[in-house]
């Protein structure tokens, strides 16, 4: 772990006022250390040395890291390793959210509604502002569509995604959703991060803390992700109020509204509304990967 004598410290020694940075999230990548370490092969040696790193902290940071894990252990078990010890309940998870900013958002979609649905191990709903339009993307396994379909087809086109040389790898069949982790390590996901304490602030009338998470640089370097950061505004119930992710040159901030965990979702989640049935867009695995991808730029 690296130490650093930036403005998220000096605001931990003023008792967590509001007056750290909590509204500028591009100030995260902005005071970011640029990491660099030998690329790891399994991510358990991460979990180990961050767990060891976490043994050594202080209580304060470790509190840190309890909030931390509160908040995202039940969306880690969601995609958890399967295994023959396996007892996982909830295998899936809805959200509605307001889109507070994104870069290239256009000006009539800010605070847009978006609702996520996601279940393991190959489905996933996503009703947002994507391609600069109000759309709805949906992966039942290899079965990929969008709606609305005359929209999203012309959208396409006119964007830099249609255009795009697809790789080998881009055109195979889309994998699990799937941590590399068993079940029994879920607990140990928050020891990949360096977890800053930055202050508190007030939500929608809830205290929330605000965290400012890294990953560590072995494993930033592994995924090709060294100047990523994340903020998370947490409730004292350790649901998430708000997250922003940043890199140089795209950032993103979602405010929660609602969090749902469950076994399984009905299985009309995944199929187009009778309003949807007539203009839909089907998409291979290739576009699926592309457009997901343009969204982070």
């Amino acid at each position: 772990m690296l130490e650093r004598k930036d403005e998220s410290a000096r605001c931990e020694r003023m008792d967590r006022k509001k007056n750290c940075r909590h509204s500028n999230p591009i100030a995260l990548v902005e005071g970011m250390p640029t990491f660099k370490g030998k690329p790891v092969k399994i991510i358990s040696i991460a979990l180990l040395a961050g767990f060891l790193t976490v043994a050594s902290a202080p209580a304060e940071e470790e509190n840190r890291y309890n909030l931390l894990g509160r908040m995202l252990h039940p969306f880690a078990l969601v995609f958890a390793k399967e295994t023959k010890d396996t007892k996982v309940t909830n295998r899936a998870f809805s959200f509605s959210a307001k889109l507070e900013m994104m870069t290239d958002l256009p000006p009539a979609l800010a605070g847009a509604n978006m609702d996520i649905a996601l279940e393991y191990p190959d489905k996933v709903k996503i009703h947002a502002p994507l391609l600069g339009d109000d759309i709805t993307l949906c992966r039942n396994g290899q079965d990929v569509w969008a709606y609305p379909g005359a929209k999203v087809d012309l959208l396409l086109k006119e964007s830099k995604l249609w255009k795009k040389q697809v790789s080998k790898e881009d055109k195979g069949p889309l994998g699990p959703f799937e941590l590399p982790i068993p079940e029994k390590e879920i607990v140990l996901v928050p020891v990949v991060f360096k977890v800053k304490d930055v202050g508190t602030e007030t939500l929608d009338d809830a205290a929330c803390r605000v965290l400012d998470l890294y990953l560590m640089p072995e494993l930033a370097h592994s995924l090709k992700a060294e100047k990523w950061a994340s903020r998370a505004w947490v409730k004292e119930d350790a649901t998430p109020a708000r997250i922003s992710f940043v890199k140089p040159g795209w950032q993103i901030s979602v405010r929660f509204q609602h969090v749902e965990f469950a076994p399984k979702l009905p299985p009309e989640t995944w199929q187009p509304t009778a309003e949807q049935a007539g203009d839909i867009l089907k998409l291979d695995p290739a576009h699926f990967r592309q457009i997901l991808g343009g969204i982070v730029k």
